[in-house]
């Protein structure tokens, strides 16, 4: 492909000046001879600071971000396209590159504050069983017969990674593909060409205010998954008032299927509900409702946000119509993501559910969750990123204390922020006079280790913020650690 082709005969490229195109990459790092490199602004600085680096490596090409449209010749051989508002076309010149791979596959987008990885992940496993089927998000992209998951640094790739990927499922076959659609990448265009056919809403709560500013905004940003052109299902949750409203402004053409656990079905829509039958530590038998049938099945995990999570799953499946038999025989063998209510337990220790809760929302449900199901103390161990929303720091701290018998408050990713300025902030939340004082150790393997020998048999240890993640982020350090791998090896001694 020449430059002209990538353009789409962009009539600032004279003829002269057309070099073939072999890479695109917006990290001058990764750049080799006959890349085009995209120098994109960015929230701190310009990547322009690294147009000499990339041709330094062998860059044919440079696309920057600029006001004014503009060619110029590098090096006297180098063009240099100016191109105003270049970080929301990048998909579709990535699209370009890569012929469009995602055209013929079946696209799923998942929005939400919390939830979207459990459900692109159940999405994922329940169309897998009907056809080749691949997932992208949070944990990262892998097709779903190998599942070899392989990080992608964000809950949705950049546009140029993007459309990488689908390449790479499009040589593999792939025929669905569920992904997360994150409030930034929306925003910034990073799904900009890809062609959703279905949308799923799980909830909104406060997160990512730092970007957004207010609740406002952030909903406002998640409803334009739903307006999407070419859009051809809805599958919603109608027990958050949000979804209610996306339902309401939802364009006529779009077919929707709601879901939820708490509200009647008042907004005159085909819905899907469920009633909890049973709950043990096998997980939750429910009575399911949908417009199709319904049907008492087992499901093996835990908590009613879960359960919301499989509704919606549920709702896609159904809006692909894949019949309800078929569905129901598929729930009982269901898998929790890795980290996220992931359970822990020998015969002498007390049960350790380890989960990527790190929103108030997030912690509150989980420990409501638990709090069903446990016999003995509950204890909660979690901190808070730092450079991140200062403002929900003091709310997850109320919340640990309100729910949990006993809280240890300890590091997070403090990046570069003071760790005992954070831990201040989510003990500005907690109330001195209360029954349940918390516990700082900052050190967080060292709160862990404690937290569990403290624990009875009977006890419920939850350990919350990181999850899946084998990594903490202090300073400019990012080094290998584990929530999950830690209580493994404890356990082992």
């Amino acid at each position: 492909m020449y430059l002209s082709d990538l353009l789409n005969d962009n009539t600032l490229l004279p003829s002269a000046h057309n070099p073939q195109i072999y890479q695109l990459h917006n990290n001058s790092q990764l750049v080799n001879t006959g890349a085009v490199f995209f120098a994109l602004a960015g929230t701190k600085k310009h990547g322009e600071i690294y147009i000499n680096d990339a041709i330094a490596r062998g860059a044919v090409a440079i696309l920057k971000e600029a006001p004014v449209s503009r060619f110029e010749l590098l090096n006297d051989q180098i063009p240099c396209i100016s191109i105003p508002n270049l970080s929301q076309q990048l998909g579709e010149i990535a699209a370009r590159f890569y012929q469009y791979p995602a055209n013929n596959m079946r696209l799923t987008g998942i929005t939400g504050t919390n939830g979207k990885t459990s459900v692109c992940h159940f999405i994922a496993q329940l169309l897998n069983d009907q056809t080749p089927t691949a997932l992208i998000g949070t944990l990262g992209y892998t097709t779903y017969k190998e599942y070899n998951l392989i990080s992608t640094h964000h809950t949705t790739p950049d546009a140029l990674q993007l459309q990488a990927i689908f390449a790479e499922f499009r040589a593999k076959n792939i025929t669905d593909v569920s992904m997360e659609v994150s409030s930034h990448a929306l925003a910034q265009g990073r799904v900009n060409a890809l062609h959703f056919k279905t949308a799923v809403f799980t909830n909104l709560s406060r997160d990512h205010l730092d970007y957004h500013q207010t609740m406002e905004e952030y909903a406002e940003v998640k409803r334009l998954l739903f307006q999407w052109e070419g859009l051809e299902n809805a599958v919603i949750n109608i027990d958050d008032p949000v979804g209610r409203n996306f339902l309401a402004r939802l364009p006529n053409h779009v077919h929707c299927l709601t879901y939820g656990l708490d509200t009647d079905n008042l907004m005159n829509k085909p819905m899907i509900s469920a009633e909890i039958i049973n709950r043990d530590l096998q997980g939750c038998t429910l009575l399911l409702k949908t417009p199709v049938g319904q049907q008492q099945v087992s499901i093996p995990l835990f908590g009613q946000f879960n359960i919301s999570n499989v509704l919606a799953a549920v709702g896609v499946l159904l809006s692909y119509n894949i019949p309800f038999d078929t569905v129901i025989k598929s729930l009982p063998h269901l898998k929790p993501v890795a980290g996220r209510m992931e359970y822990f337990h020998t015969d002498d220790s007390p049960t350790i559910i380890v989960d990527y809760a790190h929103t108030p929302d997030a912690l509150q449900k989980v420990l409501l969750t638990l709090r069903q199901h446990c016999k003995g103390q509950l204890y909660c161990v979690f901190g808070c990123g730092g450079n991140r929303d200062r403002g929900k720091r003091p709310l997850m701290g109320e919340i640990a204390q309100t729910i949990a018998d006993q809280v240890v408050i300890t590091d997070d990713n403090p990046r570069q922020e003071d760790s005992n300025a954070i831990i201040r902030d989510i003990l500005a939340g907690c109330h001195t006079n209360a029954p349940v004082q918390p516990r700082v150790i900052a050190n967080r393997e060292e709160a862990i280790r404690a937290t569990i020998q403290h624990a009875m048999r009977q006890d419920i240890v939850l350990i919350a913020g990181k999850g899946h993640e084998d990594y903490q982020e202090i300073g400019d350090q990012c080094l290998y650690f584990s929530d999950r791998q830690l209580v493994k090896d404890i356990l082992k001694h």
